[in-house]
Order: C-alpha cells, then structure tokens, then sequence
C-alpha cells in the first residue's frame, strides 16, 4: 500500500513538472529586444527625444509572422528621480519579459497612442525615433528610418504632450505619477517592447529596453 501511494505521488509529481513546462512557467518570451543608440539629454533641443533601433531581422528569422513590431511604453512624472528608481529596482534586474513588462503595467506605464505595437514588423532592423512635443525648430512625430508614421498621443483620451498652463496632466490620468503642476516641467520615461506571437497564439513580449527620459515644458 505504501509503495502504491508513493508511486501515485511520484506520477502526480511528474504530470505537473510537464504541465509546467508546456505552459512556459519557467521560460518566457525569447523575443529580441530592441537596442538603445541614444540617451535623452532632457536640456539640450538637438537630444530631446527617444530613438532606439529594432530588432526586426532577428525576431521575424525566429518567428516569422509571428513578429508583430514594437510597443512603447511610457509614464509622466514630476520628478526625473522616481523614474530612475523605478527601472533600477524593477526592470534592470528582471530576467523574465513578460513580469519585466506586468512590472510595467502595475506601476501606470501606458502604451504609447493606446495601441499594442506602434512601430509596424519589419523583416529588418529599424531606427526609431519620437519627439512627444513641439520644441524650439523640432516638430513631434515617431519616426521610422526617417520617414514620420504616425503623430505621439496619450493614452488618455488621445490628448497630446503639448501641454500649456490649461493642458497639463491631472490628478487621476492614468499615466501621470507625481505632484499635479500647471507650471512643469514633467519627464516622460519610456521602454520599447518587441512582440510576437508564439505557439500559444497569445502575444508574448521581449524584456522591455529602457529609452531613459525626455522633459517636456512650455
């Protein structure tokens, strides 16, 4: 009787290490992650934006068309310093994509123009480039290998990041974190998320890169 149970154990034991494992608990997303060629310098016009560059060839020769683009995730701040210590206590040292990227969401990062990937698939790599706001002779806009897709938007009520002293994130935005101020400055920090689509034809996503921060004022 004793060995039966034992037994039992054992083969009860083996049929959730198996359920684990075709459930993908302990692996993850292998997505590439896009690179960062740039880091924001928050008082300088000329540097006051996010580019980074995809990681298209590598994700399309291992999914195919199952790569879907890049997501851009972002949050405003008041204060530059929350935004540094978030990643460095949250996403630096997270190996796993996916809770890098739940990491994200838990803490208000929001999809950049509410959708789930901005920058299209490419079979290549590509260099992207955002400006959230009109700045001295620089114009907003995301662009691809130069050429502007598409124009950046919040995801709250596909309000802009031009703000003024009537328009100007609020208490309560879902992508605002910090002291509501009319007067600014606000820093915006980003991350760029390759997706794809794997065999559980869910969407699944690379660790998130880290884009720094840029400062938006009027």
């Amino acid at each position: 009787m004793h060995n039966t149970k034992s037994l039992k154990h054992i083969i009860f034991a083996l049929f959730v290490l198996v359920l684990c494992v075709s459930c993908g608990v302990s692996g993850g997303s292998s997505a590439a992650s896009p690179t960062s060629n740039h880091s924001p310098a928050t008082d300088d016009p000329t540097q006051n934006r996010f580019e980074f560059i995809t990681a298209g060839a590598e994700n399309t020769a291992q999914y195919s068309n199952g790569y879907k683009g890049v997501a851009i995730y972002y949050r405003i701040y008041t204060n530059a310093s929350d935004i540094e210590s978030f990643y460095k206590n949250s996403i630096a040292s997270v190996t796993s994509g996916e809770t890098a990227r739940n990491n994200l969401m838990n803490a208000g990062y929001r999809r950049l123009n509410g959708v789930d990937y901005i920058i299209p698939p490419s079979s290549t790599n590509q260099t992207v480039e955002i400006r959230l706001f009109d700045e001295t002779s620089y114009t907003k806009g995301i662009k691809v290998d130069g050429t502007v897709i598409a124009q950046p938007t919040r995801n709250v009520s596909n309000k802009t990041f031009q703000f003024s002293s009537t328009e100007y994130p609020r208490r309560g935005d879902d992508d605002f974190g910090g002291t509501e101020t009319s007067t600014g400055p606000w820093y915006v920090g980003a991350y760029a998320v390759s997706v794809v689509q794997g065999q559980s034809m869910l969407n699944e996503h690379s660790k998130p890169k880290y884009l720094g921060y840029t400062k938006i004022y009027y």
